[in-house]
């Protein structure tokens, strides 16, 4: 939902914070993947309403970390395990990547609804070749050894026609766009370039870098796949548009 859009079209964050609200409480979801957000404070202000909603993201003791946040119905799921890692050349710890840019992360948290076991995990990598490279096969590698499902949300800066992208999904991912059983657009439709990040093209679906990816596709069925395209005035709250997922795990 990008805090840094300044300088562009994009009005100020602090005058967006109310849309991207909106978007969240009248959705709903019951599992959200957030990027671009800075701080706590940011985080809490999105979900100040909506208490039933536990948040993850780094928090130390003179700063937070919130790119990514992850946040999941609490009343629905129990948190049973979680974990953080930084993307780059140092196994995990605090890193500037392989090539150096602002710190990139990735959050998962371990969720049981009923008897139904799940990862959902989110992350925003960096567009450097160097960067995206390392980060897809960390990110492989370090799923993989998980035997339950896995639900992963993120902005990745990569099209499906990149060779980082077959690197990230390898032997383990399947993207949802390609199972689902039906595609929406909530909100006005010109053209192509209502549903895409712009930077990466202008031609849908093949400009998509805001990818939900899953293990083990045969465990879930996904319902519906749609994109929020509404503007508020006659400006998108972001320069991605929110993408919304109706799954059921079996």
């Amino acid at each position: 939902m990008c805090d840094f859009c300044k300088g562009s079209h994009y009005f100020e964050y602090s005058q967006r914070l109310e849309k991207i609200q909106h978007i969240v409480e009248t959705y709903q979801p019951d599992l959200i993947s957030l990027q671009e957000l800075r701080s706590g404070q940011h985080v809490n202000k999105i979900f100040k309403n909506l208490p039933h909603y536990q948040t993850v993201f780094s928090q130390y003791l003179l700063m937070d970390y919130a790119d990514p946040t992850l946040a999941f119905n609490k009343e629905k799921f129990t948190l049973l395990d979680q974990g953080q890692f930084w993307l780059g050349p140092k196994s995990g710890d605090f890193s500037l990547g392989w090539k150096m840019a602002l710190p990139r992360q990735v959050h998962w948290v371990k969720l049981k609804f009923k008897d139904k076991v799940f990862i959902f995990a989110s992350s925003h990598l960096d567009n450097r070749l160097e960067n995206l490279i390392g980060s897809a096969k960390m990110i492989n590698a370090f799923f993989s050894k998980f035997q339950v499902p896995i639900l992963f949300a993120a902005d990745t800066n990569m099209t499906t026609d990149m060779k980082e992208y077959q690197v990230l999904v390898e032997d383990l991912f399947i993207n949802t766009f390609n199972l689902k059983e039906s595609f929406k657009v909530k909100g006005a439709y010109q053209d192509d370039k209502d549903l895409c990040y712009l930077r990466k093209g202008k031609v849908f679906p093949a400009c998509r870098v805001d990818h939900i990816l899953i293990s083990q596709p045969k465990r879930w069925k996904v319902k519906e796949f749609s994109i929020d395209t509404n503007k508020y005035g006659k400006t998108f709250p972001s320069d991605h548009r929110p993408v919304i997922l109706s799954i059921e795990l079996n």
